[in-house]
Formats: C-alpha cells, sequence, structure tokens
C-alpha cells in the first residue's frame, strides 16, 4: 500500500493593513435611476409610477446613503450611467465633493446584445462623453449595466 506524503506548507505571513485595521472593504454602488425602466421599455416614459421607483433612489436614497458614509468616513464608487449625470447632476456633484469615486455605467442602462457589438461600443462612447461633458470626469472604472462582459 502506497501512503502519499503531506506537504509541509508554511502559514502565509499575516496581512498588515494600514492604521491596524483587520481587513479591507470596496464599497460600491449603482446609481441607475430612472434608468433601469427606461432601458427596458421606451414607453415606460409614460408610466409616471413606475419611474417613481428610480426618482426615489435619485430623492432619497442618494442623499441617505451620502449622510451614512460620511457619518462613518467612508469612501464609495458610484457606479454612474451618462443618462442619471445628465438629469441628476447634482446628486453627482455632491458624491464628487465628498470625496467618492464615479465609475462609469454605460448611457441609459443598457443591456447590450453581443450579437452587436457596435452597440456596446456606443452605449459606452455616449456615457463617457455624458460624464465627462456634465461632470468633468474621465472615470477609471466601469460596470457592465448587464453585468457580464463581452468577449
Amino acid at each position: 500500500m502506497i501512503v502519499p506524503q503531506m506537504l509541509q506548507v508554511e502559514d502565509p505571513p499575516p496581512i498588515r493593513w494600514p492604521n491596524g485595521a483587520k481587513c479591507a472593504v470596496m464599497l460600491t454602488f449603482d446609481f441607475d435611476a430612472e434608468t433601469l425602466w427606461l432601458a427596458r421599455d421606451p414607453e415606460n416614459a409614460k408610466r409616471p409610477g413606475l419611474l417613481s421607483m428610480g426618482l426615489y433612489g435619485a430623492r432619497v436614497g442618494v442623499p441617505k446613503i451620502l449622510e451614512l458614509l460620511a457619518d462613518f468616513e467612508l469612501k464609495a464608487t458610484f457606479f454612474v450611467p451618462g443618462w442619471t449625470a445628465e438629469r441628476h447632476t447634482a446628486r453627482c456633484e455632491a458624491m464628487l465633493k465628498a470625496g467618492h469615486e464615479i465609475g462609469h455605467h454605460g448611457y441609459l442602462h443598457e443591456w447590450i446584445d453581443p450579437d452587436y457589438p457596435d452597440r456596446e461600443v456606443e452605449a459606452l462612447d455616449r456615457g463617457l462623453e455624458a460624464l465627462q461633458r456634465v461632470l468633468g470626469v474621465r472615470p477609471a472604472g466601469y460596470r457592465s449595466p448587464a453585468g457580464e462582459t463581452s468577449p
């Protein structure tokens, strides 16, 4: 009978975080506002009750999140579609003023069909242009609105 030998593996050295922290945490938020509904069906623009769900996030949710982050002296990344930056500019400016990062999140929260890569490029360019024009930022990060990446 052959008995496998156990490998002797040393424990890795402990990770030392700055200021004695025990771990690192990354906080991100998707500030989609009404784009979730508008991207799914353009007719939703005629349904104010439906759009009010996205508007609630802009009017109530974002200020509460910013207040909470400030209370705990935390920084976060907000992924923002270009359309949202154009229509909720003051909220986005408040994020920047508080020292948070703005990330690229498409233009209208498009779910891109992989059979049409040109549409993905268009959405990327349009969203990036809006963020630069409205907020004066060129984001370093991108989060796909569909939660996926193209090949």
